[in-house]
């Protein structure tokens, strides 16, 4: 909607993040009116800022943490496992790995009209990434909203999952790289301190995370070059996006209730790409979205963007387990490639299926996407239009900008490493293999258009 009124009355891609938070706190068609209006006339500043965040004071522990109020959680051999977001990408298969590593009932928080709603959506999900033979039978649905107090469950089952619970696997998140943080605040940090407030109510339960490496934009945006997976997080300030603010805030949230004697373990992937096996992948991503509009445009950005892409299922596969055999101690874990590719390399892949492609300049790359966002407002890659246009008052860089091989920080993954040994799970190299039998399933499924039918002339000047 925000691309087709930016197109209609000619507003700045500048204003297409104010016109968020504009509607998000008023929505209605007087106040979004309003706001289009002083957008179109070059007047929207104040009314689109965000407040600033403590993050320190968003990241305080305020409910007590108890261990010993019941018998201890059986981790290694779990009978009743707790997860979230089983119906998202990562989260299904994770549900997989869990039911095959496991004898254990998993526990599904789901969003859903009744129990039968909720176990057709994991089973939906699963169909759409062709997961097949689930042990459903093992699958316990229950009707809840990581953004509601209580995880939107009535007190007894809230107390019973307490009870009863061995290890959480805390995989689910609202996702959106346009939200401010405080949209986000309820699902991604709320829930998250719901999740704690479960773990720590009686037991002490093990709470494993999936948080995202993208946390560590603040240090590049500082100057910082390398960290490893037990640096101190820091620099929220310069993250400059409400999502992976939340992420942030949600890992400082599970430290401190490490502090307080909780179980806690954090897993960060940057990239997840589709099935080792079948390219199964969600395309509903921004890189997704990259892929698919170099290909419509034919021009890519020549930039050194780091592709860190590691298959769903052996990152589920990985967190599984890692929290089988390793206590969750309060280490963070990188599920990353041994070896990344840059941009350039995967442009190379779409050529060698035989799309043409011409690489430019970033600056006129960006020109083009700009471009093609005002013809094409229900492109996928419209929504992200704001990553490259947006400068972040701190780094003064774009957030697309704050990803670059020579701005973000590189990082070791010893940890996963260590915890992996003896396990026979491999994340594979970012190589041609890797590529191309994601590119493959793209094309397959239609996401992609054939190079066949991509315009005869390219010029971009």
């Amino acid at each position: 909607m925000l691309a087709h009124v930016r197109v209609m009355f000619g507003i700045s891609p500048n204003y297409v993040r104010p016109l968020t938070r504009c509607l998000l706190r008023d929505p209605t068609l007087r106040g979004f009116s309003k706001a289009t209006q002083n957008a179109h006339a070059g007047r929207l500043t104040a009314d689109g800022t965000d407040p600033r965040v403590n993050f320190t004071r968003e990241a305080e522990l305020v409910d007590p943490v108890h261990l010993d109020a019941g018998p201890q959680p059986g981790w290694k051999r779990p009978r009743e496992i707790l997860l979230t977001g089983s119906t998202g990408f990562f989260g299904v298969h994770l549900l997989r790995e869990l039911l095959i590593a496991t004898n254990a009932e998993v526990h599904c928080l789901v969003r859903a009209r009744s129990t039968s709603h909720a176990l057709r959506r994991i089973i939906q999900s699963a169909e759409r990434y062709e997961l097949k033979g689930l042990a459903i039978d093992r699958v316990v649905p229950v009707v809840g909203d990581i953004a509601e107090p209580n995880l939107g469950l009535d007190p007894s089952t809230f107390g019973e999952l307490a009870r009863t619970i061995d290890i959480i696997h805390h995989a689910g998140a609202m996702v959106n790289f346009t939200y401010p943080y405080q949209d986000l605040r309820a699902a991604n940090v709320t829930g998250t301190r719901e999740i704690i407030r479960l773990a720590g109510l009686y037991r002490g339960i093990p709470i494993h995370y999936v948080s995202t490496t993208a946390v560590l934009a603040g240090f590049g945006a500082m100057g910082v070059r390398e960290v490893t997976e037990d640096t101190p997080l820091a620099y929220a300030d310069h993250l400059c996006m409400g999502y992976i603010e939340t992420k942030f805030v949600a890992e400082e949230l599970l430290r401190n209730a490490g502090r307080a004697g909780l179980p806690v373990a954090i897993y960060r992937p940057l990239d997840v790409v589709g099935d080792h096996r079948t390219g199964a992948w969600n395309t509903a991503t921004e890189m997704c979205a990259l892929i698919r509009f170099i290909t419509d445009s034919c021009v890519a950005p020549d930039i050194d963007l780091p592709l860190d892409f590691v298959p769903v299922d052996i990152c589920a596969a990985a967190m599984t387990f890692i929290s089988s055999q390793a206590e969750a101690a309060g280490r963070t874990y990188h599920l990353a490639s041994p070896k990344y590719a840059l941009l350039g390399f995967l442009v190379d892949r779409l050529r060698s299926h035989g799309f043409v492609i011409k690489t430019i300049p970033y600056s006129k790359w960006v020109d083009e996407l700009l471009r093609h966002a005002a013809q094409n407002p229900d492109h996928p890659m419209t929504p992200f239009v704001p990553l490259f246009v947006d400068v972040c008052e701190g780094p003064g860089l774009t957030v697309a900008e704050m990803y670059l091989e020579h701005i973000f920080p590189s990082y070791t993954r010893s940890n996963t490493q260590q915890a992996l040994r003896g396990s026979g799970i491999v994340f594979p190299p970012v190589d041609e293999k890797l590529l191309d039998l994601n590119i493959n399933r793209l094309i397959a499924t239609g996401y992609l258009r054939a190079p066949t039918e991509q315009p005869d002339n390219i010029n971009v000047e």
